[in-house]
C-alpha cells in the first residue's frame, strides 16, 4: 500500500506537555484502582507493532456487548499484523478489522479493541494511524476509566467517523459528563494513508492536533478536565440504527479496516521516544 505520511510536516512537529459519545469498552477481568491523574500505575512507552510479541504487550478483547448500542462483536480473529517486505518510515501496522459475523452470531459484526495495560494521566498521547471508511463505522484511539476500575468516568477520544473521514471526531468525559464532541475538519482524507495524531493532557488543558497541526483546545476554564488516569484503547466497531444521525446508517455488509503504526504515551518530563521521533528516524528509508 502507499504510505502517505507527510514526513517534512513530522519534521517540523514540537511536542507539548501542557479525545464521543458512546465509545466501545472492553475490561480485563481484574481491576487496577487508580491513584490521580500525576500517580500513574504506567510510564511512557512507544509501540510500533513491528513484531508479533504486540500480543505480549496489549489485552486483546473476545466477547460480545449486551449494549443495544453496538452491533459488533470483539474478536481475536479481526487482529492481525502487516509486516512490509522493505523498510519503510511507518514500519509494520496493527490491523483491526471489521466484517460481517457469521449466521447464527450474536451479533451482526464482527471487530477488534485492544487495550493496554496499566492507566495513564496527563501527558502526550500520540498515534499514527489510518481509519476505515463506511456508514456506521468508528475507528479509534482513546482514554477510558469508569465503575469498573471503581473510578469516574474520564475519557478523552480520537475517532474517526467512516461516513466522513475528512473531520475527526473529539470529545471528553469528566466524572461521566461530556463535552458533547466536535467535528472538525482536517483538510485531508484520513482515510487516504497514515497519518500522526495527538492529544496533550495536562491539568489545566486538553489540546488535539492532526499531522502537526492543533485541531481542537479545552481550557479548564470552560470544561471540566479529566482527572483519572484511564487505560489507551485502539478499536473498531460499527454503531446501531439509534446512533444513526451521528455515524450514518450501517449497510449490512460492511467491511473496514482501520490500521495502527505507532502508538507512544509520555508522561510530562519524560524525553523518551515518541510517535513522531519514530517517524523522523525512519524517514530517510
Amino acid at each position: 500500500m502507499p504510505y502517505q505520511v507527510d514526513v517534512s510536516r513530522f519534521r517540523s512537529l514540537v511536542r507539548a506537555l501542557a479525545l464521543v459519545c458512546g465509545a466501545a469498552i472492553a475490561v480485563p477481568p481484574v481491576s487496577l484502582r487508580a491513584q490521580g491523574a500525576d500517580g500513574d500505575d504506567r510510564g511512557g512507552f512507544i509501540e510500533t507493532f513491528d513484531d508479533a510479541g504486540f500480543r505480549d504487550r496489549w489485552f486483546i478483547s473476545e466477547y460480545d456487548r449486551r449494549s443495544e448500542n453496538f452491533l459488533t462483536s470483539w474478536r481475536r480473529s479481526a487482529v492481525s499484523l502487516d509486516i512490509p517486505g522493505a523498510p519503510t518510515p511507518t514500519g509494520g501496522a496493527l490491523v483491526l478489522k471489521l466484517e460481517p459475523s457469521v449466521w447464527g452470531s450474536p451479533k451482526p459484526f464482527v471487530g477488534a479493541e485492544l487495550q493496554r495495560p496499566g492507566q495513564r494521566g496527563y501527558g502526550s498521547y500520540e498515534v499514527v494511524m489510518q481509519p476505515g471508511r463506511g456508514n456506521g463505522l468508528v475507528s479509534a484511539m482513546f482514554t477510558y476509566t469508569g465503575p469498573h476500575f471503581k473510578d469516574p468516568h474520564d475519557e478523552i477520544d480520537l475517532e474517526f467517523l467512516g461516513r466522513d473521514t475528512t473531520r475527526i471526531w473529539i470529545n471528553r468525559f469528566a466524572d461521566g459528563e461530556r463535552m458533547p464532541g466536535e467535528w472538525p475538519r482536517l483538510g485531508f482524507d484520513a482515510a487516504n494513508g497514515p497519518r500522526l495524531y495527538r492529544f496533550d493532557w495536562t491539568e489545566d488543558a486538553i489540546t488535539w492536533f492532526a499531522d502537526g497541526q492543533e485541531v481542537q483546545r479545552i481550557t479548564s476554564d470552560t470544561h471540566a478536565i479529566p482527572n483519572t488516569p484511564g487505560k489507551i484503547f485502539l478499536n473498531i466497531w460499527v454503531g446501531n440504527e439509534k446512533q444513526r444521525d451521528w455515524l450514518g446508517r450501517t449497510p449490512p455488509q460492511l467491511s473496514a479496516e482501520a490500521r495502527f503504526y505507532c502508538v507512544s504515551y509520555r508522561p510530562p518530563g519524560d524525553e523518551g521516544e515518541t510517535c513522531s521521533d519514530y517517524i523522523n528516524r525512519n524517514s530517510d528509508r
